[in-house]
């Protein structure tokens, strides 16, 4: 079957049924009136608490609680900060001490009071702040793309330093961007911070991928939220067309035209790496407005400068991201010391950059990451709000939910870093790990754990283009075969459909209508006489040729049901050509017609495929609008502005195509 592109078929997980929409308004209303609904839902609470079947739930309100007048922290340079303290009525009451938990975010701390008065209730003294530009401290300052938000997470916990309460025990909490704005204050930080609970973030650059592919849909995404967050008092609705007049979003998300890929080989656009070699955020935003012709001052009251930047970086997208480490981490140098605890799931968009991150902790920082480093991974997507939306899968529970508000809200760990004994930390291993598809969970000392290498090797008598192919897997090494071929018409790209995304439709989803097509090659293994569970890195090696002298390649791990009732996505990656040396800043072009050896990794997960499942390698050359698409013209120009390559996957006894299985061996902690 030939592909035809329809935007129709891209669907957004974010977004509420027409009919539901409504509600969105009445929730984000909803938050502001907190302060006058708390005290009565205390109350409630507190009856509903007596219950001894619910004594040992954690997300039942403990103590009474108060929220004090609005803070304007001044910053350095002039900024100011806007600050909510909540605290323990009795606390406040007798002007006595206790541990603290700082929470920075950029989405409007006003809508988060729930959450100041929850933290107190449990004992801590709760401080919720607004970053530069966002939200309350958007009349005075502007948001700095995350460049400050190091110094001004320091200069934040010196203050609190300075107040009544402070007893030296200070933690932070956060999702996301709260996660970051933990990151960003990690090493180096004065011993000020007690324990860091970043969730669904990472020191990593989530825009950077190891193939050189750039991830639109992330942008559109990243570029509705940095636009949203100056307007945030102003939205009362999750409507996208709402925070973003100019429709820019949908240019990102539905048009791949918009995002074709076509830099010159001797590309003269900005280049992360330049801004990570300043020392000082002053200097890296004055960088950033003379490269973009923009007069950001982040001291003061953005005058739209900022709009005109973001819209240069996530909507034209002119930068180049050759650095691996995020703005808020630049100067990263694994000197940690405060305790942190790490959550991801294995369908959010940071997790192969947490896992990354793992990696790098275990071998710089060997002694704090077995001491003083724990991370929980479970089943999760981003924000987790995709199976509202869909049929709940085999290996994704609704259980899965009430799980995740359990493991986002770890009051355990507060209670052992800032009111109980951090030795205590030495009795939990570094990892907690879901076991997809088996419901299990299970604990290992180090990353990736011990395992053995199972390889499965690509056959097909040269048609194994699409479900009605003869494509196959097996350990078997081939012999002589013929080479499979498709089409790849930039114009008419494979639609992302699940996955590690942001706004997009995320997690679990049946890749089948997608498999019905002819440019995609589907090999597929036998249906498993055992279960087989994987941890750790999936990895192949592809031998190609391309017509054209830079093309894409992307690749999929998908578990089929029995009766292939279902393909599920587990993971997927690829490599643009220009780039197969894995050096972003040497890219060469290939020889058309050329055979090339490939090798990617695809991810890091953990799985189990069931008895009479089957395993399934998909291959392509374009996920849209995860990635951007290669144009194939490497660089020049013609009117359509992009063109048709023929791709062809060799799999013969010169060329042995497989993909490599890390094979859990059983043997948990070693």
């Amino acid at each position: 079957m030939k592909r035809k592109f329809n935007p129709k078929n891209i669907k957004i997980g974010l977004k509420l049924p027409t009919i539901l929409a409504p509600l969105s308004s009445i929730f984000i209303r909803m938050a502001f009136f907190v302060d006058y609904t708390y005290t009565p839902l205390f109350k409630i609470f507190e009856v509903i608490g007596r219950s001894k079947r619910l004594q040992n739930v954690n997300f039942l309100p403990e103590t009474n609680s108060i929220r004090l007048k609005e803070v304007l922290i001044e910053l350095e340079d002039g900024g100011k900060l806007a600050t909510d303290i909540y605290l323990p009525t009795e606390l406040y009451k007798k002007k006595g001490t206790g541990p603290t938990i700082l929470v920075r975010l950029p989405y409007w701390k006003d809508r988060l009071s729930i959450l100041g008065y929850f933290i107190a209730s449990k004992g801590y003294v709760a401080v919720i702040q607004d970053i530069r530009g966002c939200g309350r401290s958007s009349e005075h300052g502007t948001n700095s793309l995350y460049i400050y938000e190091r110094q001004d997470g320091l200069e934040t916990l010196r203050w609190i330093t300075r107040r009544f309460w402070y007893n030296k025990k200070i933690g932070m909490w956060g999702l996301s961007y709260l996660g970051i704005t933990q990151l960003a204050v990690s090493w180096d930080n004065d011993n000020l911070l007690a324990c860091l609970n970043p969730i669904h973030s990472s020191y990593s650059n989530v825009f950077w991928h190891p193939g050189g592919f750039y991830p639109v849909g992330l942008s559109g995404a990243l570029y509705l939220i940095m636009i949203s967050t100056a307007k945030m008092k102003k939205l009362t609705t999750m409507d996208f067309d709402q925070w973003d007049k100019n429709g820019y979003y949908k240019q990102l998300f539905f048009n791949p035209s918009n995002s074709f890929y076509n830099e010159p080989i001797d590309s003269k656009k900005p280049k992360l790496s330049d801004m990570a070699n300043f020392d000082s955020p002053k200097y890296s935003i004055k960088m950033m407005n003379r490269v973009y012709k923009t007069n950001v001052d982040v001291s003061r009251m953005d005058e739209g400068s900022f709009a005109k930047l973001i819209k240069e970086m996530f909507y034209k997208r002119n930068i180049f991201h050759n650095h691996d480490l995020s703005p808020y981490a630049f100067g990263l140098n694994y000197e940690f010391n405060t305790p942190m605890l790490f959550i991801g799931g294995w369908y959010d968009m940071f997790i192969e950059h947490m896992m990354r991150d793992v990696m790098l902790i275990q071998k710089n920082a060997p002694d704090f990451f077995r001491e003083k480093f724990k991370m929980i991974i479970g089943p999760w997507s981003h924000i987790n709000m995709d199976k509202f939306l869909i049929k709940p899968l085999k290996y994704s529970h609704l259980k899965d939910d009430f799980r995740f508000l359990q493991k986002i809200l770890p009051f355990w760990w507060y209670d052992c870093c800032l009111k109980g004994n951090q030795s205590l930390l030495n009795e939990i291993p570094p990892l907690q790990i879901y076991i997809l598809n088996k419901d299990i969970w299970r604990a290992f000392n180090k990353w990736p754990p011990t395992s053995t290498e199972l390889k499965l090797y690509l056959h097909s008598n040269g048609k194994s283009n699409s479900l009605s192919g003869d494509g196959f897997l097996s350990k078997n090494k081939p012999k002589e075969e013929p080479p499979d071929q498709y089409l790849f018409d930039p114009s008419n790209p494979v639609i992302t459909k699940g996955g590690r995304n942001l706004f997009l439709l995320s997690g679990p989803q049946d890749q089948t209508d997608i498999e019905k097509c002819d440019d995609i090659l589907i090999f597929t293994t036998n249906a498993l006489e055992k279960g087989l569970e994987i941890i750790g890195e999936v990895k192949i090696i592809f031998y190609a040729s391309t017509t054209v002298e830079d093309t894409d390649f992307m690749v999929k791990l998908v578990d089929v049901y029995p009766n292939n009732k279902k393909s599920i996505n587990i993971i997927d990656s690829g490599i643009r050509t220009r780039y197969r040396s894995g050096n972003l800043d040497e890219p060469e072009l290939v020889n058309p017609n050329k055979i090339y050896k490939f090798e990617i990794v695809i991810g890091s997960i953990a799985i189990y495929f069931p008895e009479n499942h089957k395993i399934r390698l998909e291959i392509t050359s374009s996920n849209f609008p995860r990635f951007d698409v290669n144009s194939n013209l490497a660089g020049k120009k013609n009117k359509k502005k992009c063109q048709i390559a023929t791709q062809t996957i060799y799999h013969d006894k010169d060329h042995p195509s497989h993909l490599t299985l890390p094979v859990f061996n059983g043997k948990e902690n070693k």
